[in-house]
């Protein structure tokens, strides 16, 4: 690459998937090149959810701090369903408690997807490494063997051409890198159409003590409108239109209006309408999430319904599992190989996202259907089912890559429950999180899972730990050791490691830098030396001897 404006990486899109990716390769300190067709960012709500693991990720990130006081926190988990929002209370699905601090060091909270842009965008400009360029929109793709080259046209019109080793389609649901690349959609193209308003109204005497996702108005009438708290006096109002053949025009003003006052239940009520639009509901995958050296990633490669709060979070962890993958090749650590396991090890999951936002929405006409036939033990059936989709925490933190950059060690997961999270090192799950002491400081395993891969053993363990870390100096590796227990690196707060992790005393866990276990040895082998080098060759970390 001998072009002046050749960058190691290109981001088409900067939606929150496209911010989180430039960050990640910051944070490997990978420059890249972020275009984005808006000249400015869009400020109309869109995803309001934000699961706990990608709260881990944005803990890990160091901005979750900035985000907590955007959020609403569990105690809004549930919907309520009302006619009006002035008139009677119909139901609401059961509250949920924060998930305990054994499991996870974050929480699910509701936080608006402009504040996430807005914390990504100025985390991303604060470092050396990302450039960022509104206005230019990635309109042609060739690639060869050696790298990519991009046709970009600035919003005057004018054309340049920009060279990259790797290019990342992060341009949403309508995808131009999609399409250069002739990668097809499989699913539902259409299951329906939202048309949204963003308004501004005081409505807090109906709504203060009454914290949710939505008031879910009009069961009664069958005029189906939610009322979504957004921030501060704002306020996202959603008229869904399942059975529409072709998409319908946004409200207009007055029509908008009229719609907030029929769902609130006042018809004087003071509106000020900020932005309306229509968004095209469907429940699709790409039949491949990668094309020689361009990656697809979010909404570029998978669209599911809002109903379940996995959209935007699927794709922050679709960035999350291709970032450090990317740097490792990059940077020569890793060979090409590696990069063949994103697309194994994430369409599947978003599949599964997909078809459990898919099986969501069929809760909520179940709800709508027990409510409008009156029947009062199909309703409380109802309500307390919408924990599987308020809930969700093992689909949230469960999930396993079952193929890909991970050693199968023969041993059985256990089963996914959507609702109730299991810890377990199996590989290819999610590393457990347990609170340690190091130096003094209380932190989460978690927060070890960043850059590098590390290994992780018991104060049996001391010989793993002198492998690793010989071979981490010697071979230059991108490996971390550290030993749990009373007097290890790490100091367990109250929980065995070896226990939590499924080893004996004398066992290891080898987690990839983006916490998912990658290998798992639950005895000392003869040669715990050819075994790790073994283990990091599979891995595609090019390890081929001891040295």
């Amino acid at each position: 690459m001998t072009e002046p404006d050749a960058t190691p990486v290109l981001i088409a899109g900067a939606g929150p998937v496209g911010l989180s990716m430039a960050l990640l390769l910051a944070r490997f300190d990978i420059p890249c090149v972020v275009v984005e067709r808006g000249t400015e960012r869009g400020h109309h709500p869109k995803a309001r959810g934000v699961r706990a693991r990608t709260m881990e990720l944005f803990r890990q990130w160091g901005i979750a701090d900035e985000l907590r006081p955007s959020a609403q926190t569990s105690e809004a988990l549930r919907f309520i369903y009302c006619d009006t929002l002035v008139g009677e209370e119909i139901g609401r699905s059961p509250r949920l408690d924060p998930p305990a601090d054994a499991i996870t060091p974050a929480e699910t909270y509701r936080i608006p997807q402009e504040v996430v842009e807005e914390v990504l965008l100025q985390r991303v400009l604060d470092g050396p490494s990302v450039v960022v360029r509104r206005g230019v929109e990635l309109v042609d793709i060739e690639q060869d063997e050696s790298g990519v080259t991009a046709t970009l046209r600035a919003s005057d019109g004018a054309f340049e051409t920009m060279r990259a080793r790797y290019l990342i389609g992060a341009d949403g649901v309508g995808s131009t890198v999609r399409a250069k690349l002739g990668i097809e959609l499989t699913g539902i193209p259409v299951i329906g159409y939202w048309q949204s308003v963003h308004w501004r109204a005081d409505i807090s005497d109906l709504t203060k003590d009454r914290p949710c996702i939505q008031f879910l108005t009009g069961a009664r009438s069958g005029v189906f409108v939610g009322v979504a708290w957004n921030r501060d006096d704002r306020w996202v109002t959603i008229l869904q239109l399942p059975g529409a053949d072709e998409r319908p025009d946004a409200l207009t003003s007055e029509q908008a209006t009229h719609v907030i006052r029929e769902a609130v239940g006042r018809s004087q009520l003071e509106v000020e309408i900020l932005g309306s639009t229509t968004f095209r509901i469907g429940a699709e995958i790409a039949e491949r999430y990668r094309e020689g050296r361009v990656f697809l990633v979010g909404d570029a490669a998978h669209s599911m319904p809002p109903t379940g709060g996995f959209g935007m979070n699927t794709g922050i962890q679709d960035a999350h599992n291709l970032a450090w993958k990317l740097a490792y090749v990059i940077q020569g650590a890793a060979g090409q190989e590696l990069l063949d396991s994103y697309d194994e090890e994430r369409r599947p999951i978003a599949q599964a996202n997909v078809e459990w936002s898919v099986s969501n929405a069929k809760r909520m006409r179940e709800l709508r259907e027990a409510i409008a036939g009156e029947d009062a033990d199909r309703l409380a059936s109802a309500l307390l089912d919408q924990i599987h989709h308020v809930g969700a925490m093992g689909q949230d933190l469960g999930f396993r890559y079952v193929s890909g950059t991970l050693l199968n060690d023969g041993s059985d997961a256990p089963p996914l429950d959507p609702i109730a999270y299991e810890p377990s090192a199996t590989p290819g799950g999610r590393a457990p999180h347990m609170w340690v002491q190091r130096e003094g400081t209380r932190i989460s395993t978690l927060d070890l899972f960043d850059r590098s891969y590390v290994l992780l053993t018991p104060p049996g363990g001391g010989q793993w730990a002198a492998v690793s870390r010989r071979l981490a100096s010697e071979l230059s590796l991108p490996l971390e050791t550290y030993v749990i227990g009373a007097e290890g690196d790490l100091v367990a707060d109250g929980v065995a490691f070896s226990a939590l992790y499924g080893v004996s005393d004398s066992g290891a866990v080898l987690v990839r830098p983006d916490g998912h276990v990658a290998w798992r040895v639950t005895t000392l082998p003869e040669d715990p030396a050819a075994a790790l080098v073994d283990a990091l060759g599979g891995l595609h970390l090019g390890v081929n001897t001891v040295v």
